[in-house]
Formats: structure tokens, sequence, C-alpha cells
């Protein structure tokens, strides 16, 4: 997209706020997980890690019907859908007196955050070309870290500032309201640099025409073996420092924000810095499933022992959870026969297996902790918890073996 005038400044100054903000809620509950156990008396760690997890299958049907409707809806009225979504789902926490209806909120926003998928991947194929088309996956691919920077950093210290929880999660819903006001009243559909389906037929089988593609569906399956380690890992990781390294929550949601998030945005931008040098894909794709294995392994087996090595093995996964993600973001524009709408209905394909695994993955994370904890050769309850979490992590890591092998698969997109 060719910015020519202050308002596509504006424009994508919106999109990326939106975006953000979206992100930043999708993760939003982990660090404030025990508050959450003792505002709604929750005993289930499977029930209780639901309220991240529960986004991911109406994402999933947003994002796939939104995949398909792209042509007929355009940019402009599904970006609106996506600002109405989520800004919605977000401010029902101010009514969420119990568990369901905050849960039910999660849901709300979660089909805003669908059709965002689709969106953002159609977006940046219409209005970016070359390194400016680079950049902006770059900057996708850091969406996730970001928004996890934020929520593990900002949560604690806000719902202390605004004495409640249900206040700290609410706030993220001004901006969205305040940026859909500006977009309604100050961008018209003629804006919009370009609007899949203008002068293309509908494509009611595109997504049978992306599953013929080796290359997409490689992709899908890294997707499926990182977000089950990653969804995970984020649920978890806050209550495992706290618990293995005997630190205060605050401390610990800090450490983690540090750690994992703060390192994944350096590891998307060496990704994309990368792409841009040497016009290659698949060597990066690889190695950064290599460093998640590795950062994986590094932190179960040494956290207890050493503080500082469980530290360095959550910074190498952050570099490798970082480092693949604008390549995943750029493969699909570059492979024979894909359109804008193609490209959109693929990052809602790819995202969607992924979200898939990140729905399942905190719930069999919890049952398997459960289970483990039951074999723990320790009394005290917090050590059990830690020797469960440490396990069913140490566990799952080995999904990124299977990530990796697809990597070596996969064939070259790069000039």
């Amino acid at each position: 997209m060719e910015r020519k005038n202050g308002k596509q400044t504006f424009i994508t100054l919106c999109v990326i706020l939106v975006i953000g903000i979206g992100y930043i809620y999708q993760m939003a509950p982990s660090p404030v997980l025990g508050q959450i156990k003792d505002r709604y008396g929750i005993g289930n760690e499977a029930l209780l890690n639901l309220a991240v997890s529960i986004v991911h299958p109406l994402t999933i049907g947003a994002s796939l019907c939104g995949g398909v409707l792209i042509r007929r809806m355009g940019l402009y009225r599904m970006f609106i859908w996506t600002q109405v979504l989520l800004a919605a789902g977000i401010l029902m926490n101010l009514a969420a007196g119990n568990y369901m209806v905050f849960l039910a909120g999660r849901v709300v926003y979660s089909a805003g955050f669908g059709l965002g998928i689709p969106f953002i991947g159609a977006a940046i194929t219409s209005w970016y070309t070359g390194n400016a088309r680079e950049r902006m996956n770059t900057l996708n691919g850091m969406f996730p870290f970001i928004g996890t920077l934020i929520s593990f950093s900002c949560l604690t210290p806000l719902s202390r500032q605004l004495g409640s929880l249900c206040h700290a999660f609410a706030i993220w819903a001004v901006p969205l309201v305040v940026l859909l006001l500006f977009w309604v009243m100050g961008v018209r559909r003629q804006d919009i640099p370009a609007r899949p389906g203008e002068d293309q037929a509908q494509d009611k089988g595109v997504y049978g025409y992306l599953w013929k593609k080796q290359g997409i569906r490689l992709l899908c399956i890294i997707f499926m073996m990182d977000f089950f380690c990653y969804s995970y890992m984020v649920v978890i990781l806050p209550t495992y420092l706290a618990e293995a390294a005997q630190m205060e929550a605050s401390a610990a949601g800090l450490l983690a924000a540090a750690a994992f998030p703060a390192i994944g945005i350096l590891g998307s931008m060496a990704g994309g810095i990368l792409m841009s040098v040497t016009g290659r894909r698949k060597p990066i794709l690889a190695a950064g499933q290599v460093l998640k294995l590795a950062g994986v392994l590094v932190l179960t087996l040494c956290l207890e022992h050493s503080l500082m090595m469980g530290i360095a093995g959550i910074i190498v996964f952050a570099l490798g959870n970082g480092m693949w993600m604008p390549v995943m973001y750029t493969m699909p524009m570059e492979m024979d026969g894909m359109d804008d709408s193609r490209v959109g209905a693929a990052f809602a394909f790819m995202s969607s297996c992924g979200f898939l695994m990140g729905f399942i993955s905190p719930i069999l994370g919890g049952g398997l902790t459960n289970t483990i904890m039951g074999m723990a050769p320790l009394q005290d309850p917090v050590l059990r918890h830690v020797f469960g979490l440490k396990w069913s992590l140490f566990l799952f890591g080995f999904t990124n073996i299977a990530a990796l092998v697809c990597a070596l698969r996969i064939e070259e997109t790069g000039k």
C-alpha cells in the first residue's frame, strides 16, 4: 500500500492498533490465573486453563467463515465487524459476576479476533508489495509476542490500580470503541486502497484449493505443532516460574514477559531481517523449530537448579518461536496461484489449525499435570505442582520435532 496521504497512514495505524489489542486480550487471563481462580472459586486446573483456551473454537469458525466471506464483505466491512465484536466481548467483563459470563465474553471477543485473521492477510497482500510487505508480515508475526508482553506486564498492576480484575480487562475496549468511531466517521469505502473480489470470481472452493497445495498443508502442521507447545507454555509460564523459583507472582509475570514475548519480538525482527537479506525462507523456518525444542529442554531440565539457566531456555525458545513467524506469513503470498483473498483464506486455514491445538493443549496439559502430580515422589503440594508442570511441558516440547520434519520438507518460495 503506497502511503500517499495522511488518511492512508491513518488506515494503517488503525489496523495495527486494532489487531494489536486483539492479541493483547488473547492471552490476557494467563498472568492473572491465580486471581481468576480465587475470584470464581475454581479448583480444577483444566477448567481454569479454559479461561485462556476457550477463545480458540469460535476463532477457528469465524476465521474460516471470514476467509470465504471476505470477497463478499470487502475489507472495509470486515474490519468494522472485527472491531465491534472485539469491543463487545471485552466490555462483557463489566458484567462478569460469575465464571460463565466471563467465558461468554471471551467467546464473543474470539469471533472478532477470528475475523481479523483473514482480514489482515488479505489487507497486507492487497496494500503492500516488496519490502513493505515483508515488513508488515514481520509486524504481523510480532503481534502475538507484543500482545503477550503487554498482558504479562500490565494486567496485574492494572488490576491493583483499578481495584478490579474485570476493569483491568475491560479497559482495553476503550481504544477499540474510539478507533471504531474514528473509522466509521473518518474512513469511507473509497478510501480503502483495494478490496478483494472487485475483479475476481467468487472462489467457493477456496479451502479445497488450499488443501491441495503441499506447502500450505505443511505450514498448517508446523503451526499446529508450534501452537500446541506455545499455548501451553504461555498459560503456565508465570505460575511455573513463581513456584519453581519461589518468586512473587507479579515478579514472575514481569520476568516471564521479559524472557518470553519480549525476546520473541526480537526473534521476529531477526527472522524478518534474515528474510530480506538472504531472500530465503526455508532455513529460517527450520532453525526456528530447532531453537524451540532446545529451549523447552533447557527450561524444564534446568530451572529448578538454576534460575539463570531456566531463563536462558525461555530466551532460546522465544527466539525460535519468533523467528519463523514472518516466514509463515510470507510464504503463502509467494506460492503460485495465490491472490489476496486466497492468502486471507490461507491465513484463516493455518491459524485455525493452530488454534485448534491451542484450545486442546492447555486442557490436555492441565489433565496431564494432575496425572503427573499423582506420581510425584513429594509431599509438599507446591512442589508436586511444579513437578507436574515441569514434566508435562517437557513432553509437549517434543511436538517441535514433527514441526522440524515438515519444515525440512517444504519447498523454498524465496527468490
